[in-house]
């Protein structure tokens, strides 16, 4: 047997943490792989980004991740993290791993393009395969 391969984009909030949560709900250990994403958006000011900010968001990149294996633990995980706009990194993760499925998590917002959040929105615009939306 196969088995999906899922990728979770989060973002270390409790409500992207609520993803792992489903997946472990509808989802059995031996049927799917799990690459569970962190991204960070760079702020660049006059074209230079402060080497001490990239430390530091590494360091909570994969402090986030750390939390997130912890709670997938008996499943098969890969933890991944990077620099760059969320919704564009999201889809290049999926095509290079050749990603089944997609779990995010909707936006807290109120309004129709807020409601499933703008970085949701642009990978469901964008991606090949399916996005799951995890409400609340």
């Amino acid at each position: 047997m196969t088995k999906r391969k899922i990728l979770v984009p989060i973002d270390g909030t409790e409500r992207s943490m609520h993803s792992l949560e489903f997946i472990k709900g509808i989802f059995d250990k031996d049927s799917v792989s799990i690459e569970i994403m962190n991204v960070k958006e760079l702020v660049f000011i006059d074209g230079i980004s402060l080497s001490e900010e990239i430390k530091n968001s590494e360091m909570l990149g994969r402090k986030i991740l750390d939390k997130a294996e912890e709670i997938m633990e008996g499943y098969d995980v890969n933890v991944y993290f990077t620099f760059g706009y969320p919704g564009d990194e999201i889809i290049r993760k999926a095509k290079e791993d050749d990603i089944d499925i997609i779990v995010m998590t909707k936006s807290t917002k109120k309004g129709l393009t807020r409601m499933i959040g703008s970085v949701t929105a642009s990978v469901v615009k964008q991606a090949k395969c399916i996005v799951m939306i995890v409400p609340e």
